[in-house]
């Protein structure tokens, strides 16, 4: 064992392998289990941890300069631009390494800082629901239509051109290292632009109500690849994973899943509500007269023929049906926007 690696990082490198095994042999409280490990090299070994940091391990250098006094490796020079909060101590510290850098992320703790738990009674004005899909980003119940921003459309040319010129290289060789980096980096640039956008949205849908309905979606599920189809000679038909794939590609790049956590987070930090419903027949039910108008995923608008409600589908669905708390939970106590109109 090398001894200029401090031990308690060592033992958090036991403790993660130790994690991951759990979470493929043990069910989670939702009786889910993670896939199945798999072996990663040096190169995928992007941080590390010192469980016990603290506040003194924040110091100043000779010249001045903010540092972190890191066991076995000493003082390290860092951009200090967060300061810790008064109150908060440090606990842990996990130095990472990015395609632009090294960085630390500190854990800090406080427990004089209370729990905030917020229960909103959702009502018509303090309200919205809003539906995730890929014709449009979103849509919310008071009509507005946000765009879907493809980050990762718009630089996958740039992308492709960068890996047939890698692919040309010896691999290992100087070169191939320069370019490694430069489609790190472009890949890192992808993923800084969509989750800053995703922040923006996120409060700019708060920014006007306290409770938000939404689907509770299965981002795994969306992305599963096509079942097999086999003849009757046992060889393998067209099952449509072509199209799908790149439906896949363009659900990655939405992020749907990392925007409903940024969501629930901006939430949590404003002591507002998300209310997630069952997002079967959504987009089946008139958000007027709540009758069932079935149609195809490939039809792209409602029309009812009870009430004679015609807009988009995207635009009908962000009514959700969820019974309101404390109604007769019998079907006929829903949550709905009147401040619609007719897009005709």
């Amino acid at each position: 064992m090398d001894k200029s690696i401090h031990s308690q990082v060592l033992q958090d490198v036991v403790q993660r392998v130790q994690t991951t095994m759990d979470n493929y042999t043990l069910p989670d409280k939702n009786g889910k289990t993670s896939g199945r490990p798999k072996f990663k090299g040096k190169h995928y070994y992007n941080s590390f941890s010192y469980p016990q940091l603290s506040n003194s391990h924040l110091v100043k250098n000779a010249n001045g300069r903010f540092c972190i006094n890191l066991p076995k490796i000493g003082l390290v020079p860092f951009v200090y631009n967060r300061l810790i909060p008064g109150g908060f101590k440090v606990k842990t510290g996990t130095v990472i390494r990015e395609a632009d850098g090294w960085y630390i992320s500190f854990t800090i703790e406080d427990k004089t800082v209370p729990l905030r738990s917020v229960e909103i009674q959702p009502t018509s004005d303090n309200s919205k629901g809003i539906d995730l899909g890929l014709l449009h980003y979103a849509v919310t119940s008071d009509g507005e239509f946000i765009e879907v921003p493809k980050f990762f459309r718009f630089s996958e040319h740039r992308l492709s051109k960068l890996q047939v010129r890698l692919a040309k290289k010896p691999k290992h060789s100087h070169p191939w290292k320069i370019l490694k980096g430069k489609i790190a980096k472009l890949h890192q640039l992808i993923a800084r632009q969509r989750l800053d956008w995703q922040f923006k949205l996120a409060y700019h849908l708060f920014s006007d109500c306290q409770v938000i309905f939404l689907e509770d979606l299965q981002i795994a599920s969306l992305v599963r690849r096509c079942k097999a189809k086999l003849g009757d000679n046992g060889q393998f038909l067209p099952n449509g994973q072509s199209a799908k794939s790149g439906l896949n590609k363009s659900l990655q790049d939405a992020a749907t899943y990392q925007f409903l956590e940024i969501l629930e987070y901006v939430a949590w930090k404003l002591g507002n509500r998300i209310i997630k419903v069952d997002s079967k027949g959504t987009s089946q039910h008139c958000w007027e007269c709540l009758s069932k108008v079935p149609k195809s995923l490939s039809e792209r608008w409602h029309s009812c023929p009870k009430c004679g409600q015609e807009l988009d589908r995207d635009y009908n669905s962000p009514t959700p049906l969820a019974p309101l708390p404390g109604g007769d939970g019998g079907g006929l106590d829903y949550y709905q926007h009147r401040r619609r109109t007719s897009l005709l």
